[in-house]
């Protein structure tokens, strides 16, 4: 459990674990009602979500200004001004997630929300608080449960904008049910019967959208989990076999030479 730091009215919890450009996050908190609260960025660094608890204020990001108030979200990009302030009356209070990372791109380009700002009346603060109760619980090795609650985050943020305006498909669709399904063995027929499609169309629109088969997608996946481990764990490539599904060490171990170009113990050694 790690300690709740305090900056004026703000309450947050730093990630110290490990982190890399796919995926780094930073900080998560909470920020009590104060009328003098104010942040200014010529440049921001980092990708910020934010949701109001209650309360009003201000949110500006380049030329664009919007106000805000309680239940409603916004979403900050990194290189690009960012102004934010409550209201001096009724201030606001505020839980909030810092990150950085391609993942995060990736994210909200799929969902089509790479220019969305504020997100009125959104009135689901559950995953952010579940992030910042994340950080809190296990600073140093909540990473993989951060990326899902942000994945579904961003998911929820889309469904609320409508289907039409954040861009889903069934391409996306089946990416999602990939990505949340590697530690399992998943079949080209699974992936489509997920999405109701036939084999060759899942295959055929999955690859027009991303370049790549659905099964080349999920391997290339399963291959970057497992890498991960092998890097920032303790692990035995034994225990790593086990969590991704494999039936036996053996198979793993062919399956990461084939994709890696070498066995697991070996990339490990290069850490």
């Amino acid at each position: 459990m790690q300690d709740i730091y305090r900056l004026g009215k703000e309450l947050y919890s730093v990630y110290t674990g490990p982190a890399s450009l796919r995926f780094f996050p930073i900080m998560a908190g909470i920020t009590l009602p104060d009328p003098d609260y104010e942040i200014r960025r010529s440049s921001g660094e980092c990708y910020v979500f934010e949701y109001v608890l209650s309360g009003r204020g201000t949110v500006q990001q380049d030329e664009k200004t919007v106000p805000v108030k309680g239940g409603d979200v916004y979403l900050l990009h990194p290189g690009h001004f960012h102004h934010y302030f409550p209201d001096p009356k009724d201030p606001w209070e505020k839980i909030w997630f810092n990150v950085n990372g391609s993942l995060v791109r990736h994210l909200l380009s799929d969902y089509g929300l790479q220019e969305v700002l504020t997100v009125p009346g959104f009135g689901k603060p559950n995953d952010l608080q579940s992030i910042l109760r994340a950080i809190r619980t296990d600073p140093v090795g909540c990473a993989p449960a951060l990326e899902l609650l942000l994945h579904r985050f961003l998911q929820s943020v889309s469904a609320f904008l409508g289907e039409d305006r954040a861009g889903r498909s069934l391409p996306l669709s089946m990416k999602n049910f990939i990505e949340q399904n590697l530690t399992r063995h998943l079949s080209v027929d699974d992936i489509a019967k997920y999405v109701h499609l036939s084999r060759s169309r899942a295959i055929h629109l999955f690859s027009e959208t991303y370049g790549v088969s659905p099964y080349r997608y999920y391997q290339s996946q399963r291959l970057e989990l497992a890498q991960a481990m092998l890097r920032y764990t303790s692990l035995s490539v034994q225990e790593i076999s086990e969590k991704l599904g494999f039936s036996d060490y053996r198979h793993f171990s062919g399956f990461f030479k084939k994709e890696c170009g070498m066995p697991p113990l070996s990339y490990r050694r290069l850490r």
